[in-house]
């Protein structure tokens, strides 16, 4: 019998990306990607499992603010019935807030590209088998999860830029974050988060960044991100 996955999408630029959608297609597994902004979210029994991508956090006066709410109760839900759980990005950020964790502004904004190291626990855990003890990941973000990380949580990866680059609940290896998003490293997509984030851009890194440079690191990385993410979306899925 086939999966099925339930996406939540925020963002109209920040999608689930090719790797995702292709890894899904070879392992049989159904998607619903629900696009936040113009649907509700229905209900999760029918569902093996549940991905929620990066996203722009909304203000409470936003017009999307009430789907945002719909989103951390359903994340809620999700986890109280043990289902399976990867989160991208915000999707970290709900995680972490959902089992006692603080998120707030990171010593510095990571944006482009750095390399992420697995921990002891990392290396052993499923969601990063066959991968690298050391991979390159693309970063979109100024605020991170604060230490003290809550007891409940596993460290499965850091880097120089962000203390916590991917969680897992212990005991529930099908529950995990990453604060990374290579689902969306490919260079089309990393042009489209510098071309529509510019607002976000000017306030995180007042001083600027050097787009060019992102650029070609996106595209000299490609393979190497892509088969990376590729594994880890395919360890969830044997998850399931």
């Amino acid at each position: 019998m086939a999966k099925h996955l339930i996406i939540l999408q925020r963002t109209l630029y920040k999608r689930p990306g090719k790797i995702i959608t292709e890894t899904a297609k070879r392992f049989k597994v159904k998607l619903n990607i629900v696009k936040l902004w113009r649907q509700s979210i229905p209900p999760l029994a029918k569902y093996d499992g549940i991905v929620v991508l990066d996203g722009n956090l909304p203000c409470p006066d936003d017009k999307n603010y009430a789907s945002f709410l719909e989103q951390k109760k359903t994340i809620h839900k999700a986890l109280n019935e043990d289902r399976p759980y990867l989160g991208i990005g915000q999707g970290l950020h709900l995680l972490a807030q959902n089992q006692g964790a603080v998120v707030s502004a990171n010593y510095c904004a990571s944006i482009g590209f750095t390399t992420s190291y697995l921990t002891h626990r990392g290396r052993e855990h499923p969601i990063f088998k066959n991968i690298p003890a050391s991979l390159p990941v693309f970063k979109w973000h100024n605020q991170a999860i604060m230490p003290p990380i809550p007891h409940n949580f596993d460290i499965l990866a850091t880097s120089v830029d962000c203390q916590f680059e991917a969680v897992s609940v212990p005991g529930r290896p099908y529950i995990t974050g990453l604060q990374f998003i290579n689902n969306a490293a490919a260079p089309r997509e990393v042009k489209k988060y510098l071309t529509k984030d510019q607002k976000w851009l000017s306030s995180a890194a007042p001083n600027g960044i050097d787009q060019a440079f992102i650029m070609a690191e996106a595209k000299r990385l490609h393979s190497e991100t892509t088969r990376n993410f590729a594994v880890l979306f395919s360890n969830f899925i044997n998850m399931l």
